[in-house]
């Protein structure tokens, strides 16, 4: 390939000395016009054997600083210079000079690119899945808590059916129930206020459908959302159709408090036991604390210590005595 290039050069050098009179041009620029032909040549097969490269770019920069030193040298020494075919040669010395030298040093510009490129790189935000909610886990008032925490991303979605069931509560006769649905449109208002997760009320509905909870589920497939509930038939229902269900009991169970037996910690005894002696108390996750020989303490925050632990289907009790 070697030998190729080097015939195939002479060959242009022999063209422009034989045509140069043809031409109007002199030897000196002959010689110049067919070895900046020559190095163009060059300088393309180059770029296209390694064009994904940093090449081009320090050829380029190169390039032009080699040229403009260049000017400057030949302004300095016009009188050196004063041949135009040996200055347009050593224009042509330079360029070459200046885009060899870029060649060679593409991988300070492929350096620097990186380092721009890794201070400037951005951290992917991926997208978090709509929820739907239900009447019961606006009626447990547990999820503006969440939300305010900023434990919830992506927006919750309420449906004008559940709504309407909650409206329908909050109008009861009965005075638990009346209680009930209050508190949950006081949830939902509580929800619109807060900026940190958006909230949607969707007028979308299934008339052919009866129920609420098969409702929700359709919904859910629809918007390709998960359900978050504490109904644990409506848990059931979701699970066998594949539908995602974030249950509020689940999390509360698993964000209880980790006591071991020997443990200490400060209770308030709000009530006696069902044993003959025993005081009862509750921690802010509402696991019941039976504290031995408490009946007396009724009203007092007092220090115990973890006897035993039982898990129930109910829950867990906790067995404490007084701390000495």
């Amino acid at each position: 390939m070697w030998l190729f290039r080097f015939l195939y050069s002479l060959f242009i050098l022999g063209v422009f000395i034989a045509l140069r009179e043809t031409m109007g041009i002199d030897i000196y620029h002959s010689i110049t016009y067919s070895i900046v032909i020559i190095f163009s040549i060059y300088f393309i097969e180059s770029l296209f054997n390694d064009f994904k490269s940093y090449k081009l770019i320090g050829a380029a920069v190169g390039g032009v600083l080699f040229t403009g030193i260049a000017y400057l040298i030949t302004l300095t020494f016009d009188t050196v210079f004063a041949n135009e075919a040996i200055k347009l040669g050593f224009y042509f010395f330079t360029l070459y000079l200046g885009i060899i030298l870029g060649l060679k040093s593409h991988w300070m510009f492929e350096a620097l690119t990186l380092k721009m490129r890794t201070k400037q790189t951005k951290i992917v935000k991926y997208p978090a899945m709509p929820k739907v909610l239900d009447t019961s886990t606006l009626i447990d008032g547990r999820i503006a808590d969440i939300v305010d925490a900023s434990f919830m991303e992506g927006g919750l979605i309420i449906p004008t059916f559940v709504l309407k069931e909650l409206q329908n509560i909050a109008d009861s006769h009965d005075h638990l129930r009346r209680q009930k649905g209050r508190r949950g449109l006081n949830v939902l208002k509580r929800l619109q206020e807060q900026s940190i997760v958006p909230v949607e009320i969707t007028e979308t509905d299934f008339t052919d459908i009866g129920t609420v909870d098969e409702k929700l589920v359709a919904l859910a497939k629809n918007l390709k959302a998960w359900i978050i509930t504490t109904d644990f038939n409506l848990l059931k229902v979701a699970e066998i159709q594949n539908i995602r269900v974030l249950n509020m009991n689940t999390l509360a169970m698993a964000m209880r408090q980790n006591i071991l037996p020997g443990e200490d910690f400060t209770i308030t005894v709000v009530k006696e036991g069902k044993e003959h002696g025993q005081g009862v108390g509750y921690l802010d996750d509402g696991t019941m604390v039976v504290v031995d020989h408490g009946r007396k303490l009724i009203g007092d925050t007092v220090q115990v210590v973890v006897t035993s632990l039982l898990q129930t289907e109910s829950g867990r009790i906790i067995f404490t005595k007084v701390k000495n």
